[in-house]
């Protein structure tokens, strides 16, 4: 997971602390929080600005992963596109 950050956005989901925590121990490292950001338009920015990596993964507050994910953590370059899937960071 080192290749990519983890970014979870949060405003007044219930469970969202309890889904944060499952998120950071199914990926095995740190998932940033960005929480309250009032526009959607302005959290996803504010997502890309947090991050230290090029790519990133976005979580929505109620998003649950399954715990099977952790045996095969996607690939960023495995995206069949070739535009870096979910989260990339535009350069432009």
């Amino acid at each position: 997971m080192s290749d990519f950050d983890a970014v979870m956005l949060s405003y007044d989901e219930p469970i969202a602390d309890q889904l944060h925590a499952r998120l950071q121990r199914v990926l095995g490292t740190r998932v940033k929080r960005l929480h309250g950001v009032q526009g959607m338009r302005r959290a996803y920015r504010l997502a890309a600005e947090v991050t230290d990596s090029e790519q990133f993964l976005l979580a929505d507050g109620d998003f649950v992963i399954a715990t099977a994910s952790a045996a095969s953590p996607p690939s960023p370059k495995a995206w069949p596109c070739g535009c870096g899937g979910p989260g990339t960071r535009s350069t432009g």
